[in-house]
């Protein structure tokens, strides 16, 4: 059996950009594509492009926060800025940093990006080795519609 892992990279898209990039998100994952590859040549290039369009994240707040949201599942297990969420069907990683969220998982739909969607409405989520991304208040608000059907 062959086991998917997914690496989504999790942005806080200023409100500039947000506004902006809302109904063109194929435009916005470019330049966010276009820093992740910089990033491997040139980090101060891709450390300009990343402040332009995002709001960084409070480590510490953040990793109190998805603590708080998951502290009474026996599943759960957190370390530093690492967040685990391993069980029967779900194998999800979640590293903290400044910029963005790191999420390793087997899954579409983590149970972090729940966590994260609380968060902000402004969570653009991004795959680059599948070329996924997507607005997570979309997504949550879609699988929302779909439940109520």
């Amino acid at each position: 059996m062959v086991i998917r892992v997914r690496v989504f990279y999790v942005y806080n898209i200023n409100d500039y950009f947000c506004s902006v990039y809302d109904k063109y998100p194929y435009k916005l994952y470019k330049m966010l594509e276009d820093a992740y590859l910089t990033k491997r040549y040139n980090i101060k290039l891709s450390s300009s492009m990343y402040e332009q369009v995002i709001t960084n994240f409070n480590k510490l707040f953040m990793n109190n926060f998805i603590f708080a949201n998951n502290k009474l599942d026996i599943y759960y297990y957190n370390k530093d800025n690492i967040h685990l969420i391993t069980n029967s069907s779900e194998y999800s990683k979640l590293m903290v940093t400044s910029y963005c969220l790191k999420i390793k998982t087997n899954l579409n739909y983590p149970r972090f990006f729940s966590n994260i969607g609380q968060y902000s409405d402004n969570i653009f989520i991004c795959d680059f080795i599948n070329k996924d991304y997507f607005w997570l208040n979309k997504v949550v608000k879609n699988k929302k519609t779909n439940v109520k059907q």
